[in-house]
């Protein structure tokens, strides 16, 4: 098939007016006329990756995160993003991105992160920075019947392999009602928490002094990192492709988390 009607699909779901002004999703490298019968889906664009896309015989890469964000000076193999374009370009490889514009969709990010919590009457975090019914950044959801607090974390664990993370604030003893910020946590959104009142606020990539007002809010929050709050991505986003083109062969690519814990202590 045509990478374009892989492309049409993608923007059906999570159109680009969707993403934030600073983002770069869409069609980073490649041609919309460029054929794809293996398409590999992962988090972020490196070359390890796209050397497993060249091992497999995959024309196609869809990341979440685009490898290109800024506008390059200059386009060597010996720089980050040069090395990564270089690759992909050399080898005939499209690189697609659903970013900010996934995050916000109807059906995207936040609704996989809920759905695999098992969460009800999901809802919109902050429906009001974008029009469309249904899109918007983050998501929160309750539980017709409270959980105890390590049986939600056992959730966290089992269903997002969310292993170890940070806290903030006093530990609830039930979790009733979760509002998920997925990537990055945003400190214009304290308004949308203090109106909903979370019992766990499950995020990543907090900061030191958005934790201090978060803390003061009395906002427990749950710092699981930027990879583990968005690996959900590869899975999810590769169930979807393979629902809606079941001629197309689907690889997974989860990489690894860039941070590693090391301790001082033997």
């Amino acid at each position: 098939m045509r990478l374009k009607e892989i492309m049409d699909w993608i923007e059906g779901i999570a159109p680009l007016h969707l993403q934030e002004s600073y983002d770069n999703s869409g069609l980073i490298i490649g041609s919309e006329d460029q054929m794809v019968n293996k398409a590999v889906v992962c988090l972020d664009v490196d070359e390890a990756v796209l050397a497993y896309a060249r091992e497999k015989g995959a024309s196609l890469v869809i990341s979440h995160h685009p490898c290109v964000f800024r506008p390059l000076k200059t386009f060597s193999p010996n720089t980050p993003e040069g090395a990564i374009l270089y690759a992909a370009i050399t080898h005939g490889i499209a690189v697609y991105s659903a970013h900010t514009n996934f995050d916000s969709a109807r059906g995207g990010m936040g609704d996989l992160i809920c759905r695999e919590l098992e969460l009800d009457e999901i809802h919109v975090l902050s429906p009001g920075r974008i029009p469309d019914a249904g899109h918007g950044i983050g998501r929160w959801g309750s539980y017709r019947s409270p959980l105890a607090y390590k049986d939600f974390l056992g959730l966290l664990g089992s269903k997002l392999g969310m292993k170890t993370m940070r806290e903030v604030g006093r530990r609830p003893e039930q979790v009733s009602r979760v509002a998920v910020l997925n990537g990055s946590f945003g400190h214009e959104f304290m308004d949308d928490l203090l109106r909903i009142k979370p019992d766990v606020l499950l995020t990543g990539d907090l900061k030191y002094h958005d934790a201090l007002v978060l803390n003061y809010r009395n906002i427990y929050t749950l710092d699981a990192g930027h990879y583990q709050s968005e690996i959900i991505f590869v899975r999810g986003f590769s169930q979807m492709l393979r629902e809606s083109f079941p001629e197309l062969e689907v690889l997974e690519w989860e990489g690894s988390d860039i941070f590693k814990a090391v301790s001082s202590i033997d």
